[in-house]
């Protein structure tokens, strides 16, 4: 993989962009979730670990490489997300992903915690750009367990996956096109209960 051609300052914008959009929405609640963007072979940006997502600066993005280690010192001096090493399994697994988001959208962890799956074949969009939503069996937050539960289940159809009691993950090839993901998700699963409720 070539290093990305758009300059580290304009990603690390965007990252902050996106983290204020996902605090906005309501999926992520206080410090919780991260995302990331891989900017080369052996170097991923990420979101720093215990910060809203919602208040970010460039300053607070961390580097990393893909053995999970924090490669350059933080202008602030912030730790890289805990979570990062379920980012580095997705690209290992799929060496195509470029940005990975992982966060907890309300109505999508709802399923996760109740550990019912997605249905297939009821809404077209979510068909079309989510493809086969997996849902992993719970695995403990910031343990290798958590990569180890999702990795059987990237595939060449799936970029979202419900992690039991717990939140979502989405991956693509671009954090644009990951948020797009999230938010397609998560208003599916609303669409889902409000179906229910309904009859």
């Amino acid at each position: 993989m070539n290093r990305t051609t758009q300059p580290l300052w304009q990603i690390k914008r965007e990252m902050c962009d996106i983290g204020h959009n996902i605090w906005l929405r309501g999926y992520c609640a206080g410090n919780e979730g991260n995302h990331s963007v891989r900017i080369s072979d052996d170097r991923v940006l990420c979101t720093p670990t215990g910060l809203s997502k919602g208040f970010l600066t460039p300053d607070d993005i961390c580097v990393g490489d893909m053995d999970g280690k924090q490669v350059e010192p933080n202008p602030k001096g912030r730790k890289r997300t805990s979570e990062v090493l379920v980012h580095l399994a997705i690209y290992k697994t799929r060496p195509d992903i470029k940005a990975v988001i992982h966060s907890h959208p309300p109505h999508a962890t709802a399923f996760a915690i109740a550990n019912i799956p997605l249905p297939e074949g009821i809404h077209p969009e979510a068909e079309v750009f989510l493809g086969k939503v997996r849902t992993a069996r719970y695995a403990t937050p910031s343990t290798q367990a958590l990569p180890d539960s999702l990795t059987p289940l990237i595939g060449p159809e799936t970029n979202t996956i419900l992690m039991g009691n717990h939140g979502s993950v989405s991956f693509s090839t671009s954090l644009t096109d990951a948020y797009y993901k999230l938010e397609i998700l998560d208003a599916y699963c609303r669409l889902l209960i409000l179906t229910r409720n309904i009859g």
